[in-house]
């Protein structure tokens, strides 16, 4: 199942990554205002889907536990801002909606 108003597959313009500074941990990190998420972010020829999202207001420690949970696993991220929301992306995670449903 995925999100309501996610889209599909945007690309990532490697001109418009930033970075993102939190807890001292220096995070990939672009910025798209108001337009809708995307399921998947391509940066590079490289695929990061959707892992989670986070309020904008307050997100600092619970990103940092995320990215470091996330890298321990040997996943790359890409943080993407669309509205008032941080959004996690990362490599190597099975995407939402893919698989099989809970007790089959």
């Amino acid at each position: 199942m995925f999100l309501v108003g996610m889209q599909g597959v945007i690309e990532v313009n490697p001109s418009r990554l930033e970075a993102l500074y939190t807890d001292g941990l220096e995070l990939p990190y672009v910025e798209f205002g108001r337009a809708e998420p995307g399921i998947k972010l391509v940066l590079d020829g490289e695929e990061y889907w959707y892992y989670k999202t986070l309020p904008l207001k307050g997100y600092g420690a619970v990103l940092a536990r995320q990215v470091r949970d996330l890298e321990a696993e040997g996943q790359k991220l890409l943080l993407a801002r669309f509205w008032d929301r941080i959004y996690i992306y990362a490599t190597g995670i099975k995407p939402i909606g893919v698989g099989k449903a809970p007790g089959v």
